[in-house]
């Protein structure tokens, strides 16, 4: 379906699901999809992330952007803060999730590769069951299926870990890949992350933020993935930003790398395949 059709299905079904909500569907400004949210204009970014045995680029993040006048004042993570309730907030993470898979879709053709979502925590804890479903309805729209997404979840690693186990379950089984994002913010418990079963883990910033300075934290990383990759999960090492941190992530054997020494968040993904010229640490970064 054309972006133009598309455009027009998704507004039409935001303005019989939540009427009155004028200014708040979705538009296309040069070449791009954006759309509104308690005044504001969001737009999408894509962060490139790249496999260490040749492959280069292999998919992108998307990440909210917020433009016009607040671009770079508002983070977009406080957008989130202006839902009224539990119900606005879980419409408002589809839309988003909407909003990127649109954009993705001016990119698919020339670039492929997967495509990562956020989904936002209290998502997880509103929606009982059928997870996944309805976004399956807005890909098939967009002509992509499950198995090119990747649905980034957080756990805080503290709380009941069924509710989010079960959600999980429920994307795998529609197709979904399914990533553990910021392991090691809250918690590092092996036995937990073996419960909730994800397919990927995404190591947070302090991880290699520490290893890619201190030796000691070099080895328990090493130690951590090792144990990870036993479990048969993939890992990816996020907010690399010096070849010290890629050393690092190399070294522990982690999977995919991501960050702005990979390539920082922007309009267009890049090709797959890509990478900039080869660093000192003898792969292409």
């Amino acid at each position: 379906m054309p972006l133009t059709e598309l455009v027009h299905y998704f507004n039409k079904r935001q303005r019989l699901a939540r009427p009155g909500c004028d200014g708040e569907g979705f538009e296309i400004v040069d070449g791009r999809v954006r759309m509104g949210f308690a005044g504001r204009a969001l737009g999408t970014l894509f962060q490139p992330v790249m496999a260490p045995d040749g492959l280069g680029v292999i998919g992108h993040e998307a990440q909210l952007q917020v433009l016009g006048d607040d671009a770079g004042r508002v983070p977009a993570q406080a957008i989130f803060l202006e839902a009224r309730d539990d119900a606005e907030l879980v419409h408002l993470d589809r839309r988003v999730r909407t909003l990127h898979a649109l954009n993705f879709l001016l990119e698919r053709e020339q670039h492929g590769g997967f495509l990562s979502l956020n989904v936002h925590p209290q998502l997880i804890r509103s929606v009982p069951d059928h997870h996944g479903h309805v976004f399956e309805g807005v890909l098939a729209r967009c002509g992509l299926t499950p198995d090119r997404i990747v649905l980034e979840l957080a756990d805080d690693g503290f709380g009941d870990v069924s509710r989010l186990a079960v959600a999980i379950a429920e994307y795998q089984e529609r197709g979904y890949r399914v990533a553990i994002d910021n392991f090691g913010r809250h918690s590092a418990d092996l036995d937990r992350l073996e419960a909730l079963a994800p397919d990927i883990v995404k190591l947070d910033r302090c991880l290699i933020g520490h290893a890619g300075h201190l030796g000691f934290a070099r080895q328990v990383l090493g130690e951590m993935c090792a144990e990870i990759r036993r479990l048969g999960m993939r890992l990816v090492s996020q907010s690399i930003e010096s070849r010290q941190q890629l050393q690092a992530a190399m070294a522990s054997g982690v999977d995919i790398f991501q960050g702005h020494l990979i390539g920082r968040p922007a309009r267009q993904c890049l090709p797959l395949g890509q990478v900039a010229a080869r660093g000192d640490c003898g792969m292409p970064v």
